[in-house]
């Protein structure tokens, strides 16, 4: 194997003299014309006679240069360096090696726009120049996200990269809505984002770098200079008059942004009543399922148009006022979210059905007029160390969400209907990660949530009042420690701990008639 790769080098070398001294080589020296200086790093090109580029070259530090060329007959020589004049040298007749003398001489610059590439790739991280994709009518950073190669954004702002959630959204570098992203995503200004970061294979916890890997991308929004260290603030009014239904219509929106070095706050208020309900603009894409397992049983039903946009149908008024702050502390960050949302639905049908019996045909006449109205509470409080050697997370939240809903039912069978429904949830979430030695760690995770669900219906038929209660709470605990440790890309771990649940169900029901009204 040796000998096979050796021996073409040594033919090689053998036979170099007898290449060169075949080879005519343009070959010379550049100088200034005042000192007679060697000039270095004058720009050669070689020509041929229609004017195309055969070879270049750059002179050395001793202001010579070679360039080698079997023919150069009709050839010509271009000389050029900044603030010189260029030098055009036709080489017939000439002989090597030849001296070019350059004259001094000023440069016009011509005017230059400078414009970022589209799009740029180092490693795992693909970065969205925001400026390339940018409409003139877009709003948000999302109307631009959605354009961008890749990356998907639905209505509410969740997004997907190569159609997989996201599993972080940062604001330069740093997590401060969480799994909330969607109020950045639909109100942070795109004119205020200088690039998009795609974070392929992102593992957020830096103590698992290394030991645990993920398929999924993070995003990362760098603003630009003028939207850092001061407060950004812009809005939106709009309004209007209908001739039908409540009148007036409006759809207003506050957004305000801070994003300075040690300490990041978002804060927006939303209030319309044009069919958009605004609770959905706190949607928590991270979220795991509650592990209390409750539900609402109780629930009245308002007239509905199935056929149709809810916006064109629906005449609500809704309002959002929310709040996020983020600041770093010594090791770690402190985040507290605080959210409230108001949704008031009315709702007006009117329906005949007629029965065929054979005792004769019955018709049944409604007109039903309904009113839903629910607000929303919600806390988050979080303390977070992500280092390479500890990860430490603590949250506290906090949910409280009432439900009144009201119907009227006028005609054959007339009643009225009322639920009340709220919903109070507490949880807390411990986790704690130590790496040491490189590769072995100790997990301790504690879980403990809380929620009560009372509900009450009432219904009212021909002076007849019926009342259900049902009250559902619970309680779940999950306590666990763990200890893994990883060896050429495998990981083993043991784990122990305990879980708990507690569950209490309480339901009263008023005395039923013997004969319900209505009946035949």
């Amino acid at each position: 194997m040796i000998t096979k790769l050796t021996s073409p080098i040594i033919l090689l070398v053998l036979a170099s003299p007898l290449v060169v001294a075949q080879v005519r080589g343009v070959s010379g020296v550049v100088v200034a014309k005042d000192s007679n200086e060697p000039l270095t790093g004058a720009s050669v090109i070689l020509r041929n006679p229609e004017g195309r580029i055969l070879k270049y070259a750059t002179s050395d530090g001793n202001g010579r240069f070679s360039i080698c060329q079997p023919k150069v007959n009709g050839c010509s020589l271009d000389v050029s360096m900044m603030s010189f004049a260029k030098q055009t040298v036709k080489l017939d007749s000439i002989k090597m090696p030849v001296t070019i003398i350059m004259e001094p001489s000023a440069t016009m610059l011509k005017e230059v726009a400078v414009e970022g590439e589209r799009i740029r790739e180092q490693g795992d991280t693909i970065s969205y120049n925001v400026g390339g994709f940018a409409q003139a009518h877009d709003r948000s950073i999302g109307d631009v996200l959605g354009r961008m190669p890749g990356i998907d954004v639905s209505d509410s702002g969740k997004i997907q990269y190569q159609g997989e959630d996201i599993n972080k959204f940062y604001i330069d570098g740093s997590d401060l809505l969480g799994g909330k992203y969607g109020i950045a995503t639909n109100g942070i200004n795109y004119d205020d984002v200088g690039s998009v970061e795609v974070m392929e294979n992102h593992q957020p916890m830096q103590v698992l770098s290394g030991i645990s890997f993920s398929d999924k991308a993070a995003i990362n929004l760098k603003l630009k200079k003028r939207a850092k260290a001061v407060w950004t603030l812009h809005g939106d009014i709009g309004g209007g008059y209908l001739w039908q239904s409540d009148g007036a219509v409006w759809n207003d929106e506050l957004f305000a942004m801070a994003v300075m070095p040690e300490f990041q706050n978002i804060t927006t208020f939303k209030i319309n009543n044009t069919g958009v309900d605004l609770s959905a603009s706190t949607m928590d894409f991270f979220a795991s399922r509650r592990g209390t397992g409750l539900n609402r049983t109780v629930n009245v039903s308002l007239p509905e148009v199935p056929s149709l946009s809810r916006k064109r149908t629906l005449f609500n008024r809704s309002a959002l006022i929310s709040s996020n702050s983020l600041l770093k502390v010594k090791e770690g960050e402190f985040k507290a979210q605080i959210d409230y949302a108001f949704n008031r639905i009315t709702a007006q049908d009117a329906n005949m059905t007629t029965y065929f019996l054979e005792s004769g045909d019955r018709v049944v006449a409604e007109n039903r007029d309904g009113r839903d109205r629910s607000h929303s509470l919600s806390g988050k409080f979080v303390y977070e160390v992500n280092q390479k050697s500890t990860f430490i997370n603590s949250t506290l939240s906090t949910n409280i969400d009432w439900d009144d809903m009201r119907l009227g039912v006028y005609g054959s069978l007339p009643n009225n209907q009322s639920a009340y429904m709220p919903d109070y949830y507490a949880a807390n979430r411990f986790k704690m990660i130590k790496r040491f030695n490189g590769r072995h760690l100790i997990t301790f995770q504690s879980n403990n949530e809380w929620e009560s669900l009372p509900q009450t219906l009432n219904v009212s038929m021909n002076g007849n009042d019926l009342r259900q209660y049902i009250g559902d709470h619970a309680f779940y605990t999950h306590e666990s420690a763990t200890y893994a440790f990883s060896i050429k890309g495998v990981t083993v771990s043991l784990e122990g701990g305990m879980k708990g649940y507690w569950r209490s169900l309480n339901t009263e029901l008023t005395d039923m008639p013997a004969d319900l009204p209505g009946e035949a």
